[in-house]
This record gives C-alpha cells, sequence and structure tokens, in this order.
C-alpha cells in the first residue's frame, strides 16, 4: 500500500483526470437538475428574463 504524499498525489491526479460532471440539486427548492421547480422558486426568474430578449432587436426587450 502506498503511503502518505504519493498516495495524495495519485488521489488528486485520478480527480483531475475524470470526467464526471457532479451536478447539485437546486439551492433554493432542492429540484433535480432537468426536473420543474417549485412554484415559489426564484431560482431560474433570471434566465426567463433572458429570455424575453428578441434576436431580431438585438438585445432590445420587446
Amino acid at each position: 500500500m502506498k503511503k502518505g504524499r504519493h498516495r495524495r498525489f495519485e488521489e488528486a491526479r485520478a480527480l483531475k483526470h475524470s470526467n464526471e460532471v457532479i451536478v447539485e440539486p437546486c439551492a433554493e427548492c432542492g429540484a433535480a437538475p432537468g426536473a420543474d421547480h417549485a412554484s415559489w422558486c426564484l431560482a431560474m426568474e433570471d434566465d426567463e428574463e433572458e429570455q424575453g430578449v428578441d434576436a431580431e432587436n438585438w438585445g432590445r426587450r420587446v
């Protein structure tokens, strides 16, 4: 068994080279990624405002 610094180096290297993406639930309502948020959740409010921008008007609100 490897000990000490060498083991920690190998663990850090393995973590750095892993491609696993950790997706956390919503901080406001606890909704799982891809699931609908609760009606009272304000976490997605900013995204909804950005979707209101019209592409033809180059950033001007509709």
